[in-house]
């Protein structure tokens, strides 16, 4: 019975990995619950986070895609409404994730090339490559060479083009001196009768490369006497008289030294002339897909019309209101003082047109009154009285017969007081003012546009509409949904939607990239969607276990918490630990969901990505970690037993102490008191205590010089652990600080005696 069951059990596995594959057939890694994990998947992520296999990075990024699938997989579990919900919002990213691989990986990664003839490439030239590299942490390198195999004749016209660019061009080492004109020949002179150089004064000394020429050099009679024709002979002077911005400058110069153009060699720059050919081809792909952006081809972006502009007009009247404003009078003062005193006097409309045209500063105004008109709210007053917003926020409110305060106007340098003779209220504008109005006004009141209105069409058939843009926003709710909003993502759904196209057309849609980058999405979909629909509530300060609050404490005592009791700091370590709370509470989420999901894995060498979901495998891993001295990698595994499991006694102190040893052996001496301190706050009576103290004592007087409190912890130890056997170390240690280090100078004296 049982050999009949095992040959049941491989034969439905067999079936299992024949048919749970995707496009080519890939191969199953695992499956998780519900959830299948595909060698590609594994791949893609890889490649995307620089992890190379068999690094403690790759076993992160491995780690994070099967929590994510576990949790997938219980998510469905509890409802189907999440995949519902992803296979209706799909096909509205299909394109964008197709535009991503198709520029990302097929066109800047595989310079355009099949994934197969460069794994050909890569196979049958290993040797070109690291022993130790797979191909794909070389594909971008393969890409490259390959490219190279194949345009063989424009890499040969590109290397003659290019490679004189090499040449080391003709050069010739001078002296030269700069005087007036009689120093100068006399200098010319000297030069020629071989005066040592030693004793010639105020020599400068350069190279000079033909066709590089500069300053006084780029003149065409020195460069005639250096490089053409009539040049000079080395060991020999000559006089120059140059113009340079408007003024002769006088220089001799003599020829040291000639040397003769050195071509440059092809077998000696090839390698780089290569990379350059690969690297202008990148940079020619990345010009392409700019331009990609704004080729839509066949796609169009809809113009957003209203069918009946006369029923828009009559439904939103609203928009077309005319501005509301006030009918003013005004008196106008240089004087501030003056004008507030006048008015004081000034109670109605007959008194104030009194006051304005007998004492108003405004001539333009005077002649009627202070009569001013309608002025528009937050418009500019006209008379040049300009823009007064303090006036409007005065007026807000305000009924006819009301008498403003003085104000200022920065436009004619006045203070003006206004009367307001009344309001004018906002009313609609006819139809035939706002007509041309109409249809900005309805293109920028996108939120009111009927789900159904066609946003994106190609050659007239549909491919968007409202509707599947208001699923980004669903999807996506940090994104405000607003004009810009909006027309953003139309001009970014509209893009992908066409590079789609050319990304069909070279089959991209079957690479295993797609296929993985589509799979990948939906989960981060499902998962994040999960996340938003059901909050994980803050623990109360009940809930937090105390030992956690007591280590925060103690171990933020002397940095944090300064001067505070632990009771005086519990509010503020309740926020602290609050909100890291809500991060660990989708940690363990992640750890329970693979706990409880139903895992096989097909490849037997992956078993080794699983992740480590007890408490006690975590502190084996840090325990592991901290031996091999990886301590980045220790302190990262016991922190996570901190954060997760303090609830469990004895995991969390020996979390702590890990912790506490790994970093004084990382010489972060600082975390490794803060650490011993908190534990032996916490559990003064564990058995790792003696040792703890003894630690914490040789850090703060060895390592941070902190001996006061060294020699209390010390003490404390002799009190303790009597008959320990550090107690000599300790001993003498405690003699050492008494002496204020007399004793380990002594030690030494005596050690370099005998030496």
């Amino acid at each position: 019975m049982k050999k009949i069951y095992t040959l049941i059990l491989l034969f439905f596995c067999f079936l299992l990995m024949s048919c749970n594959t995707v496009g080519s057939k890939d191969a199953v890694v695992a499956k998780i619950g519900s959830e299948t994990l595909y060698a590609e998947d594994l791949d893609f992520q890889a490649l995307q986070n620089s992890a190379v296999p068999s690094t403690d990075n790759y076993k992160i990024v491995a780690e994070r895609l099967l929590y994510s699938l576990a949790k997938v997989s219980k998510i469905n579990g509890e409802s189907k409404s999440y995949d519902s919900a992803w296979k209706a919002y799909e096909p509205i990213v299909r394109n964008r994730l197709l535009t991503i691989v198709y520029t990302r990986d097929h066109l800047m990664g595989r310079l355009g090339y099949a994934d197969e003839d460069l794994k050909k490439y890569f196979k049958e030239h290993r040797d070109e490559f690291d022993s130790s590299v797979s191909y794909l942490q070389v594909r971008g390198d393969v890409a490259g060479r390959y490219f190279i195999s194949q345009n063989q004749d424009s890499l040969k016209r590109f290397i003659q083009k290019t490679l004189p660019e090499k040449d080391e061009p003709a050069n010739v080492e001078v002296l030269f001196y700069v005087a007036d004109s009689l120093a100068v020949a006399d200098m010319v002179a000297k030069f020629n009768a071989t005066v040592p150089e030693d004793s010639l004064p105020l020599m400068r000394h350069t190279i000079v490369y033909q066709g590089k020429e500069k300053g006084v050099f780029a003149d065409s009679s020195v460069i005639k006497a250096l490089f053409l024709a009539d040049s000079m002979a080395v060991g020999t002077g000559r006089g120059f008289r140059v113009l340079e911005d408007s003024v002769y400058t006088y220089f001799a110069l003599k020829l040291k030294v000639r040397n003769a153009l050195k071509k440059a060699k092809e077998e000696d720059f090839r390698k780089i002339l290569e990379q350059n050919f690969v690297t202008l081809r990148r940079e020619s792909i990345a010009e392409e897909i700019q331009k990609m952006g704004g080729d839509l081809g066949d796609v169009v972006i809809e113009k957003l019309t209203p069918k009946d502009p006369h029923k828009y007009y009559e439904d939103n009247k609203d928009k077309f209101m005319t501005v509301p404003g006030y009918e003013v009078y005004h008196v106008a003062m240089k004087d501030s003082a003056v004008l507030v005193k006048t008015m004081e006097n000034v109670k109605d409309l007959e008194s104030f047109r009194a006051v304005a045209a007998t004492i108003s500063e405004k001539e333009e105004t005077s002649d009627s009154m202070g009569y001013v008109g309608k002025v528009k709210k937050n418009y500019a007053l006209p008379y040049g009285i300009g823009m007064m917003p303090a006036l409007w926020l005065e007026l807000e409110g305000k009924k006819p017969g009301y008498i403003s305060s003085a104000i200022h106007s920065l436009a004619d340098s006045l203070y003006h007081c206004f009367y307001v003779l009344s309001v004018v209220p906002s009313e609609p504008k006819a139809f035939d003012r706002v007509e041309k109005l109409i249809e900005s006004a309805y293109a920028d009141d996108v939120e009111s546009l009927d789900p159904a209105t066609v946003l994106i069409s190609e050659r007239g058939k549909p491919v968007y509409r409202k509707a599947d843009l208001l699923k980004i926003f669903d999807a996506e709710p940090g994104i405000p949904y607003n004009k810009n909003t909006h027309y953003n993502l139309v001009n970014m759904l509209a893009q992908a939607y066409a590079i789609g196209e050319k990304a069909r057309r070279d089959k991209v849609d079957d690479s295993w990239e797609f296929r993985a980058l589509l799979r990948l999405a939906r989960v981060e979909f499902i998962s994040n969607r999960y996340d938003r629909m059901t909050q994980i509530s803050a623990p109360t300060q009940n809930q937090i276990p105390e030992n956690l609050k007591k280590f925060e404490y103690y171990y933020g005592k002397e940095s944090i918490y300064k001067g505070k009791s632990f009771e005086e700091s519990l509010s503020q370590i309740t926020g602290v630990l609050t909100s890291r709370a809500r991060v660990n509470a989708k940690v363990l989420s992640e750890m329970e969901a693979w706990n409880k999901a139903n895992v096989f894995f097909y490849d037997r060498d992956k078993m080794e990505l699983a992740p480590i979901t007890s408490g006690e495998g975590v502190l084996a891993s840090g325990d592991s970690a901290a031996k091999k001295q990886k301590f980045d990698e220790a302190i990262s595994a016991y922190q996570k037993v901190v954060n997760l499991f303090a609830d469990r006694d004895t995991l969390f102190r020996m979390a702590v102490y890990g912790l506490a040893q790994v970093y004084s052996d990382a010489q972060k001496y600082n975390e490794s008191a803060a650490c011993f301190e908190a534990f032996l706050k916490i559990w003064p009576d564990a058995p790792e205590a003696e040792k703890a103290l003894f630690s914490l004592g040789f850090i703060l007087n060895e390592n941070l010089k902190i001996n006061d409190r060294a020699l209390e912890v010390l003490e404390e130890f002799q009190k303790r652990f009597p008959k320990s056997e550090l107690k000599e170390s300790v001993d003498w240690l405690v003699e050492n600080i008494k002496s204020d280090g007399k004793l380990a100078d002594d030690l030494m004296k005596k050690i370099e005696a005998e030496e």
